[in-house]
């Protein structure tokens, strides 16, 4: 009697913890992070491509009317720190500025495309009284689907007092993709330039290198080397003096 009023509780207290229930609440944003994604890296690509090496030393100031639309706050902020980057001088009101700059997007956007081997998924009407219709599942044998960003973009500056050109980017525009493939019902296999490894299923397949050429917009942390604002003073022996 003894051994059952301990062993009997503790058997109930052990079913009471396995036994249990959660929720658990997931939401979802307007736009995908792979949208997001393949927008911003093709905006990135684009913009390395331009040399702003012209506007070092400059007092700039960057008109931020030109530019609107999605990622606004993205595409404002990179600009900024490129013209930074290259040794410009940021102003934050046109009157302090020489240059006043100008960006403008001429694209900006996704292009989708989606190619599949196999029975599409269809509706079958009633054909008699009484029985209704019915829907045929999709069964792919091979499916892939393909998202496509683009970015397309020009800069120029020119002087306050002026009005006179003082320096253009010329037109530059670069791509990013994100690719998802289904074989047999299984999948995806996430490749594209947005990634450094294959995904399949979310777990990362690495590889001996990406699956394409990847181009990070992201710069690496730490100190950022700028040429010298003002004049260099030069020793008549000892030569160029360094800035203290």
């Amino acid at each position: 009697m003894f051994r059952w009023t301990l062993i009997g509780p503790s058997c109930l207290f052990a079913g009471f913890l396995t036994i249990g229930c959660g929720t658990t609440r997931t939401t979802t944003t307007a736009r995908t992070g792979t949208e997001q994604l393949v927008l911003t890296q093709a905006w990135d690509t684009a913009l390395r491509q331009v040399d702003f090496s012209g506007l070092a030393g400059v007092a700039v100031y960057l008109e931020p009317s030109t530019i609107q639309g999605v990622d606004q706050g993205w595409i404002t902020s990179s600009v900024r720190q490129a013209m930074l980057e290259s040794g410009a001088l940021l102003k934050s009101k046109a009157e302090d500025a020489t240059w006043i700059v100008e960006a403008r997007v001429g694209a900006y956007g996704t292009d989708d495309s989606n190619f599949m081997i196999g029975v599409p998924q269809m509706n079958v009407p009633s054909v008699m009284p009484g029985v209704p219709g019915g829907t045929v599942p999709e069964v792919a044998v091979l499916k892939k689907n393909r998202q496509k960003g683009l970015a397309k973009l020009a800069l120029f500056a020119y002087e306050r007092k002026t009005g006179r050109l003082a320096w253009t980017s010329g037109t530059s525009q670069a791509t990013a993709n994100a690719r998802d493939l289904y074989i047999g019902g299984m999948g995806p296999i996430r490749t594209g330039n947005i990634q450094r490894d294959t995904e399949f299923m979310d777990v990362r397949i690495p590889l001996s290198g990406p699956t394409e050429k990847v181009e990070s917009g992201l710069v690496p942390p730490g100190k950022v080397e700028l040429p010298p604002p003002g004049p260099v003073l030069v020793h008549p022996e000892k030569g160029p003096v360094p800035p203290p």
